[in-house]
């Protein structure tokens, strides 16, 4: 069974790009024109936006939408606890990648360096306001993992609970290298949740997701309405 029929039977949205490049500008105008739009109705607009090397060409091509990110307030799903010097750092990722809005936008960094349990607290007790959340983009490890959500982590199900009480929490890579996550709580509560793959592998893993408990693979937690997937081959 492919991607597309997969996600009409459970009503999801899908874009399928010609290539990385023509997917990242898709995102980013779908992006600007959800944050826009929540600006008019609202007056302001939240965003959570995903780390690593995938989002880059995503997040530069965003940066140089005509967007009033005065208006906008700025968020990682998840972080490395890691300042943002460190070249493993989210925080610092977005820096080079989203300049121009960082400057404008409100930033809610996930890393203060306290530790990552009081991080998480401190971000939580932050974000608590922000609820629910115009936009999130999320991207998905070749294990399915969604965020810092890994396979059979400690407290999963209660972390990926879109109904939950914990909002950030701190977890461990399966290398045990310590994260700042926000929760389904959070990531699902976004008016526009947006799930972001490139490439035969990760096709093949999201196939797989709906049909796979979400402890084994987290991701399948977030195959469910309102999710839209952009897709794009590696070629």
């Amino acid at each position: 069974m492919n991607l597309q029929k997969l996600s009409d039977e459970r009503g999801l949205g899908l874009t399928i790009a010609n290539s990385p490049q023509d997917l990242a500008v898709m995102l980013a105008h779908r992006v600007a024109d959800a944050l826009s739009d929540a600006i008019r109705q609202r007056g302001t607009a939240r965003l959570a936006v995903s780390g690593g090397r995938s989002p880059e060409a995503f997040l530069r091509c965003l940066d140089e939408q005509p967007v009033d990110w005065a208006r906008i307030a700025i968020t990682l799903v998840d972080e490395r606890w890691v300042p943002d010097s460190d070249l493993a750092s989210n925080a610092g990722m977005l820096q080079r990648c989203l300049p121009r809005a960082l400057r404008e936008a409100t930033w809610l960094p996930l890393f203060e360096g306290d530790s990552p349990e009081r991080d998480a607290l401190h971000v939580e007790q932050a974000i608590a306001a922000w609820l629910p959340l115009d936009v999130v983009v999320l991207g998905m490890g070749s294990d399915g993992h969604c965020a810092s959500l890994f396979p059979k982590q400690d407290n999963l199900a209660t972390f990926l609970r879109s109904d939950g009480e914990v909002l950030c929490a701190a977890t461990c890579a399966p290398d045990r290298s310590p994260r700042i996550t926000l929760t389904g709580t959070v990531l699902r509560s976004a008016r526009l949740q947006l799930l972001a793959i490139a490439g035969e592998d990760k096709y093949a893993t999201v196939l797989k997701a709906f049909s796979a408990p979400s402890d084994l693979m987290p991701v399948a937690a977030f195959l469910t309405p309102p999710l839209h997937i952009f897709y794009s081959s590696d070629s």
